[in-house]
């Protein structure tokens, strides 16, 4: 009994085997099983040939629908050669490489061809195309239907994605039809059987394809695609509304089971389940897998939204000119869609607006929020908010002089705002919080100074940006010096304005920067120099007079550090020219020496003792002088 059963059942699924096709499939050449249901037919490599044969015939007296999914590579420009679904009753070894794509020469057969290379001996068009082809007749002057475009949307399917193809036999009329992407491209309307197969309905179908001196990636599965949809479209439905899930898979070999996940923890395993609804508002990853009755499985995830009823709070804050409102728009709404308008006009559809600079005065923002599944009337939102002057200001500034009071004044430009602060920055590190104020430069240039002011609204004036320059006045009247009693001498005046010498006691003229001087007593002269700006400086020089032309040095210094008779210099009186002031030691080496009469010996490094000088020079009078004398350090 164990037997006849075990027997019997054997005989049942070797029957549903013979029916269906669903027994294992035999590969040639380049050809590899990759999953389940998935094949390589050749790969990235020059005159490969691959073939996949189901190991069982079918009979054309039954139709039939098959699923697969296609790839044909990446290249495209250099990409071949293509592949074919066949129908033949010769053997499951049959193909051949190169532009016949394992196709070529077999006969008896019908070959729907998927060819990515222009073969131009072949009349091939230059765009990927499909065509219903027989008896391994590849030139498409012998076509049954075809080529056109293998896709109905571009001329090139050598994209690096997977496609749909459905080849579909009609046993009652006779006819074949190919489906790419789900668009009809090619079908023709022939009795099979009796033209094709020599009244042998029995045949074997699979994939052959092929490469030459041009390659591509190429495969095919039998489909097992779950897609499903969610209330008619993969979008979703509303909170507390059930949501009604399609199958709408395809596969090519019946499925056997169905498992859902919902994605809120619960599943199904009914082809189409029962309504569903969701606890709550959100997006929910629903996942569909499903089993051929060949063994495969594949699943697929879409991401399901549950909307909510559209709701939302809108408060605006008012705000200074020339900066942006503050929104605050809360909600917690899912698929919705924003519409926002400011003043009446259209602003953006984003979740939360972006507010450009406004003028001043009332503004009004407004928001409907749509729900994306009408889980609800649209919430509407408005809010009125102020865009607040600022105070206008102007600063008075004027340039002077160094040490002088400068004024500077504040002046509010509108009426419709209430200054309640004033700031002066002087651009020195000086600042004072008054809108009429003074203020003292210790230097002179140009100083920056920033004016801005704040308002009883909140608001503070733009901050205004002006240049005071500082003037200065400089005088020097010369070293102090010692002339001829009675003899002309020249003052050596300097400065960067007009010049005043006082008192005018023995001068050429006062008002000159280097005037001529005689005097027959000691006397002081006092300059002042005065610039356009009216800045003024004075400097003093005490001149000595003396008898005749000469010369006097010190008979000792002390060069002790202390600042007082630290330097030995002659004092020249009516000399015109030095030509040597020396130092010697006592054995006669020379420490010292000059011809410029503004310097001295400062004894640097000279222990206390006795020391000779020498001086030549020519005076006044065009004489030539030579005097020789000792100093002494005194230590």
């Amino acid at each position: 009994m164990n037997v006849f059963l075990s027997r019997k059942l054997l005989i049942v699924l070797l029957l549903l085997i013979g029916r269906h096709g669903f027994a294992q499939y035999i590969l040639n050449g380049s050809a590899q099983k990759i999953s389940c249901n998935c094949y390589t037919l050749t790969d990235e490599k020059t005159t490969q040939s691959g073939s996949v044969w189901n190991s069982n015939k079918i009979s054309l007296t039954t139709s039939f629908d098959f699923w697969f999914n296609v790839y044909l590579g990446c290249k495209d420009a250099n990409g071949a050669d293509g592949i074919v679904f066949i129908l033949q009753p010769i053997s499951t070894s049959v193909g051949s490489s190169g532009e016949g794509m394992g196709f070529g020469g077999v006969q008896p057969s019908i070959g729907i061809a998927l060819d990515t290379w222009q073969n131009f001996n072949l009349n091939d068009p230059d765009y990927d195309h499909i065509s219903i082809q027989k008896n391994g007749v590849i030139d498409h002057n012998s076509d049954l239907a075809g080529p056109v475009p293998i896709s109905a949307t571009s001329n090139n399917v050598e994209d690096c994605k997977w496609h749909v193809l459905r080849i579909v036999w009609d046993a009652q009329s006779k006819k074949l039809s190919a489906f790419f992407d789900g668009v009809l491209r090619v079908e023709k309307q022939v009795d099979l059987v009796s033209t094709i197969f020599n009244n042998d309905p029995n045949v074997y179908w699979g994939f052959t394809g092929a490469t030459g001196g041009s390659v591509n990636l190429q495969q095919f599965c039998t489909a097992l695609n779950p897609i499903f949809s969610a209330n008619g479209s993969v979008s979703g439905g509303c909170e507390d509304k059930p949501v009604q899930f399609l199958d709408a898979s395809e596969s090519f070999a019946p499925i056997v089971s169905y498992n859902w996940n919902f994605g809120d923890g619960t599943t199904s395993t009914v082809r189409n389940p029962p309504l569903h609804t969701y606890p709550a508002p959100g997006k929910y990853p629903v996942n569909l897998r499903i089993r051929g009755q060949d063994g495969c499985e594949k699943d697929s995830t879409i991401s399901v939204t549950i909307g909510s009823v559209p709701s939302g709070r809108l408060e605006v804050n008012d705000t200074c000119f020339k900066l942006t409102p503050a929104v605050q728009f809360s909600d917690q709404n899912i698929g919705v869609d924003y519409h926002w308008k400011l003043d009446g006009a259209s602003l953006t559809t984003d979740r939360q607006p972006q507010l450009p600079l406004l003028n001043e005065g009332s503004h009004k923002l407004e928001v409907v929020v749509s729900s994306q599944f009408d889980c609800g009337p649209p919430a509407q939102e408005a809010a009125t908010f102020l865009i607040k002057p600022l105070p206008k200001i102007e600063a008075g500034t004027t340039d002077g002089c160094v040490e002088d009071r400068f004024p500077f004044r504040g002046l509010q430009k509108d009426n419709v705002t209430t200054i309640s602060a004033w700031h002066w920055d002087f651009g020195d590190g000086s600042a004072a919080p008054a809108q009429n104020t003074s203020h003292q430069y210790r230097a002179p240039g140009q100083y920056t100074v920033q004016l801005w002011a704040n308002a009883t609204n909140g608001c503070v004036s733009d901050t205004l940006l002006s240049t005071v320059v500082v003037n200065a006045a400089t005088a020097f009247a010369g070293n102090d010096t010692a002339v001829i009693k009675d003899f002309p001498f020249q003052l050596r005046g300097s400065g960067n304005g007009e010049f005043v010498w006082s008192p005018a006691t023995g001068l050429s003229n006062p008002a000159a920067a280097d005037p001529v001087v005689t005097l027959s007593s000691d006397q002081q002269f006092v300059l002042t120099v005065t610039t356009v700006e009216g800045c003024t400086a004075n400097d003093t020089v005490v001149i000595k007079t003396f008898k005749g032309p000469a010369i006097y040095v010190p008979s000792a210094f002390t060069p002790n550090g202390d600042g007082k008779n630290e330097i030995l210099r002659p004092v020249y009186v009516g000399i015109k020219e030095l030509k040597q002031f020396a130092i010697f030691n006592r054995w006669g080496q020379l420490l010292f020496t000059t011809s410029n009469m503004q310097k001295g010996w400062d004894g640097k490094g000279a222990p206390g003792e006795t020391y000779v000088w020498v001086i030549k020079a020519v005076n006044s009078l065009d004489q030539t002088v030579a005097l020789k004398g000792t100093v002494t350090i005194i230590r």
